[in-house]
């Protein structure tokens, strides 16, 4: 018997992650959609594979899944209200964002963060009430910094461990 709702959620707060903004143009209007993620993965060296994961009941579920392609900007430490924004819901998102184009591939990218990497969609696999997204990396960037975490429903940054 699967373990309960509540004991899930628990399980989900208690892992830390990198945050990053994953986004795409939509095909008929030519938008930016985009979304804030925890579950992004670099999957495979050879070929050179990332994922991500989506929930099916989000609104940008549709786009973000029959893309052809997509950019992921791995964000810094201080673009928390990048982060907030890309969170909310796809219609109350508003107020234009800046965003950078891919060199190789057409996707748009959050200035200045820490990686920005352009793929070709490769798959997309259904597991629950998930879509797994799986690219091609066509091109990436990175640039020095500290990364933005996600902990505890909570944005913040990393502190290394001091030697003993």
């Amino acid at each position: 018997m699967p373990i309960s709702s509540d004991l899930y959620r628990q399980l989900g707060r208690a892992s830390a992650g990198a945050v990053s903004v994953v986004a795409t143009y939509e095909a008929e209007s030519d938008a930016i959609v985009g979304l804030t993620i925890s579950s992004f993965v670099t999957l495979s060296f050879e070929p050179p594979l990332v994922m991500y994961a989506i929930q099916r009941h989000t609104a940008s579920y549709a786009p973000m899944v029959t893309c052809r392609s997509f950019g992921v900007s791995l964000l810094n430490v201080a673009q928390s209200d990048v982060a907030r924004h890309f969170a909310k819901p796809r219609r109350a998102c508003g107020t234009q964002m800046p965003f950078d184009t891919g060199r190789e591939v057409r996707v748009p990218l959050i200035p200045a963060a820490l990686a920005q990497i352009e793929c070709v969609t490769n798959d997309v696999f259904m597991s629950g009430d998930h879509a797994i997204v799986v690219g091609l990396v066509e091109a990436a960037r990175t640039s020095e910094g500290e990364p933005l975490l996600y902990f505890g429903r909570q944005y913040g940054n990393f502190s290394p461990l001091t030697d003993r």
